[in-house]
């Protein structure tokens, strides 16, 4: 696929409609390239679930388009505005060049720390989508691209799930952490508090070893490492290099591992309940507790410790132009902190990725403009479809994602088939194909969806309880929603998707869809001197003020938003589909199970694809490959006149002027032997053959004196003779033709849509069944040209053989003296004998008698007896007359 995506073929003409819409979809590999060319933008969507390697494949990707690009380029002076600056020792010398093609390849190990980690299935797991759209001149010379993220798993940075681990930067920066920069972070002794301290356990030289153990954030899983056993440390040397290349200052790199030191502190603060009651008996407020940890968090996010400990532990709320400052319980101030994290990470992630579009966007000069055109490639990296244990409301985003793509995926497919039907001319019937537009209708159309429901809840006071039921009121009589009597105890539903039925619990639905931040701890960070905080603030989701409205969109709001958009950009590309399958769970090579690999392509949309294109025409040939590969199925006639065959078996073509007629007579004959056989198979369903049937009975039909080279029972398998007429869904309201003289009675049309073959303009169209039965006739001819041969060759052999055999047994020379001397010698004695015989007046008697009693002589001859010549017949005791 990926040959098609040179930049040849890339730069080809694309037909435009009136409208200026893109008309034809399809590649226009010999189009003109002059100045008139239209850039044809296309799309590569890459799906699976996590483990399959959608991420190895996007870089694959990545890498061909950058390869190609560096074979036009002449010269790199024209693209290098980028120079690389020293930032450490493990950098390239200052003022090297770095050309488009590698920063566009370095934003990956950046994505990666910031966004990927290891979970149950894979140990570079994605935990965003991204779509990249990358930028070609005319010429297929690549000159910029951007990036485009989808929903980041932000609940990871708290929760990661038993045996995963978080975000691959916190793991790579305290692997290759410097002394000083531990020293400037505060990762020492006196800062960090971990129960392993208070043991007495230390480090080398009487100091703890600062590692990942001593961070809440990581240690929750007790997953430390990473089974693919790639080294933290060199993936952050990896990570520091890309971002000096793409055009991170040295200042920025250090902000933004400050910032993820800040977040590691913030991990280990603690709250302590306050002595207050309240009348219902629990404690409703909390301080946050003095610690290294928290000091050195108040440090690195550059406020002071009070403001910080005001901002979690109070919420401010306004009434009229007042605000008051009303104390949290340590559950609301451990969320708020837990909030703090998420924005500040998030936000961060979201400042990486501006920051990589700046670097890597296209940024022609005035006398180059003319060079660059729009034309496009975009690369969709997406999450697959998921089902848990427990599924969230993640899942629920991720798999209305993939029902979105599937339904562009199943139009897609559908509408290829129905333009190349068309563009062929041939006769089509509508092929339903599966429309799972009442899944989505159910999770996002307004007032009544799932999505919309939810967004409704967050605007007014409400809880993840008191959503389930408007949930269950507004979606119970829905076909595709299903809540039993214990999913509604438990507060959950299942929606069945068109990869199978997927459960979900909506605990912290509201939360998850809201992900602001508080005010109290907005105002924070826009106190605070650190610099990077101030350029984040943008990426930040703050907490509206007053009811009734919303301030920012929920994140199922702009989630939604974004996919309308991708949809709308792949609606304008001709997109390309790769389907990344996982062999094995177990994460280990030369293990297929395939039970696994069909549930992956039931998820993945294939096989609905692949039942869509087997009801139509899935095979098709060319005009010249499908008389070269069943010329000889043709009448007689048609194999004679040579002048009606444009090529030959072997490949070679042959000048003639009657091309059409040539075909269109090929296609009648084995139309009518398609029919034929059908007819046959049907009779015999109808009255059953004898258990014991003689073969001969078996001959081929002939029509008007002229073999149809066709077996009705032996050319095709018993399971093709149980299937129905191939014809009864294409002619609806017609009869079955039940004779020859009927068949062949209709148009040649309704013939070849009776077998299940169609004559487009420039190609040829089979159904499944059809091109099973030619290919039988096919196989069945050749499996007699073989016997034909094979009898010819034979028998040359065995003539060969039998020659050189009967030359081995011819006397020599010296044998041929000797039976001439001994023939001889009988003759004379034979002589002798009768003269004395005469002599003696023996009695009358005959020949024969005289000849058989002893002493009588005959002819005899030689023959060679276990490799020595002897007379033959033996010669009797009373008979021999040679001592």
């Amino acid at each position: 696929m990926m040959r098609g995506l040179e930049n040849r073929v890339l730069m080809g003409n694309a037909a435009k409609r009136e409208d200026g819409k893109n008309g034809n979809r399809e590649l226009q590999g010999s189009g003109d390239h002059g100045s008139n060319a239209v850039p044809t933008n296309q799309s590569i969507l890459v799906s699976g679930e996590s483990g399959a390697g959608k991420t190895v494949t996007t870089k694959i990707v990545l890498n061909y388009f950058a390869m190609l690009s560096k074979k036009i380029t002449t010269t790199h002076s024209e693209e290098c505005t980028r120079r690389r600056q020293s930032f450490s020792p493990r950098t390239a010398a200052e003022g090297e060049e770095v050309c488009i093609e590698q920063q566009v390849l370095q934003s990956n190990p950046i994505l990666e720390a910031f966004g990927n980690a290891r979970t149950l299935r894979n140990d570079n797991s994605s935990r965003f989508g991204k779509y990249i759209d990358i930028h070609f001149t005319n010429k297929g010379k690549l000159s910029g691209a951007k990036i485009e993220t989808y929903l980041l798993e932000k609940v990871r940075l708290i929760h990661p799930s038993e045996g995963e681990r978080n975000y691959h930067v916190f793991y790579q920066f305290l692997a290759r952490a410097s002394a000083e920069e531990r020293r400037a972070y505060m990762l020492d002794e006196k800062t960090v508090m971990s129960p392993r301290y208070s043991n007495g356990i230390r480090g080398g030289y009487g100091r703890p070893k600062i590692g990942v153990e001593d961070f809440k954030l990581l240690n929750q899983t007790g997953t430390y490492d990473r089974r693919d056993k790639v080294s933290d440390g060199k993936m952050h040397d990896e990570m520091l290099e890309a971002m000096l290349t793409i055009g991170f200052d040295p200042d920025t790199i250090h902000s933004l591992m400050r910032l993820v030191a800040a977040i590691l502190h913030c991990g280990n603060m603690t709250f302590t309940s306050t002595e207050r009651k309240d009348y219902r008996g629990h404690s409703d407020a909390c301080h946050l507790d003095k610690t290294p940890s928290a000091m050195a968090a108040a440090k690195l996010l550059g406020v002071t410790f009070e403001d910080l400990a005001e901002a979690l532990t109070t919420r401010a709320i306004r009434a009229g132009n007042e605000i008051v400052h009303t104390p949290m319980d340590m559950t609301q101030s451990k969320k708020a902190c837990e909030a703090l994290m998420k924005a500040t990470y998030g936000a961060s992630f979201d400042f990486i990725v501006a920051k990589v579009n700046e670097s890597i966007s296209s940024y022609p000069s005035e006398p180059q403009a003319k060079n660059y055109s729009s034309a496009s490639i975009g690369v969709l990296d997406i999450f697959g479809f998921e089902t848990f244990e427990s599924n969230n409301f993640e899942q629920i985003c991720i798999n209305y994602t993939n029902e979105a793509l599937q339904q562009q995926f199943n139009k897609y497919v559908f509408k290829l088939e129905q333009d190349e039907y068309e563009r062929e001319g041939i006769l089509w019937k509508f092929i339903s194909f599966p429309d799972n537009q009442e899944i989505l209708d159910l999770i996002d159309k307004k007032h009544t969806g799932i999505l919309a429901v939810l967004d409704e809840q967050c605007i007014v006071p409400s809880t993840d309880q008191k959503f389930t039921r408007f949930l269950y009121a507004k979606c119970d009589k829905h076909p595709r929603f299903t809540a039993s009597a214990g999913q509604r105890v438990h507060h959950k539903f299942t929606i069945e998707h068109y990869a199978g039925p997927v459960e979900y619990s909506t605990d912290n639905w509201l939360e998850k869809n809201k992900d602001q931040m508080p005010s109290a701890s907005v105002d924070l960070l826009r106190g605070s001197n650190f610099d990077l905080l101030s350029h984040i603030q943008q990426y930040i989701r703050a907490e509206r003020e007053g009811r009734g409205s919303i301030a920012t969109k929920s994140v199922a709001a702009q989630f939604c938003s974004q996919l309308r958009e991708l949809r709308s950009r792949i609606d304008t590309t001709v997109p390309h589909y790769i389907r990344c399958l996982k062999p094995n769970d177990e994460l280990v090579p030369d293990r297929f199970d395939p039970k696994m690999i069909v549930d992956q392509l039931r998820c993945g949309g294939v096989l609905e694809a692949v039942r869509v294109s087997r009801a139509g025409y899935p095979t098709r040939y060319p005009h010249d490959v499908f008389k070269a590969r069943y010329y000889f199925l043709g009448d007689s006639e048609v194999k004679r006149n040579k002048t009606l065959k444009t090529v030959t078996p072997f490949g070679k073509k042959v000048s003639t002027t009657n091309g059409d007629e040539s075909i269109k007579n090929l296609i009648s004959k084995i139309a009518f032997d398609i029919w034929e056989a059908e007819h046959a198979s049907k009779e015999r369903q109808e009255s059953p053959l004898p258990a014991k049937q003689p073969r001969e009975q078996f001959r081929p039909n002939t029509m008007s004196g002229k073999s149809n080279f066709l077996a009705a029972r032996t050319a095709f398998s018993s399971e093709l003779e149980r299937k129905s007429s191939l014809t009864d869904e294409y002619l609806s309201g017609a009869t079955h033709p039940q004779t020859p003289q009927e068949f062949l009675a209709l148009d040649f049309s309704s013939r070849c849509a009776i077998a299940g073959l169609q004559l487009g303009r420039t190609k040829v169209f089979l159904r499944r069944e059809a091109f099973d039965r030619i290919e039988a006739l096919r196989a069945r001819k050749f499996g007699k040209s073989a016997v034909t041969i094979q009898k010819v060759v034979r028998g040359m052999q065995a003539r060969a053989v039998f020659r050189t055999n009967r030359s081995s047994t011819r006397l020599p020379k010296q044998c041929k003296s000797l039976r001439e001397h001994m023939i001889g010698s009988f003759s004379s004695m034979r002589d002798e004998y009768m003269r004395t015989a005469s002599s003696m007046s023996v009695d009358s008697r005959n020949d024969s008698d005289v000849a058989n009693e002893p002493g009588t002589m005959e002819l005899r001859t030689l023959k060679s007896v276990e490799g020595k010549f002897q007379v033959w017949p033996p010669l009797k005791r009373s008979d021999s007359v040679i001592n």
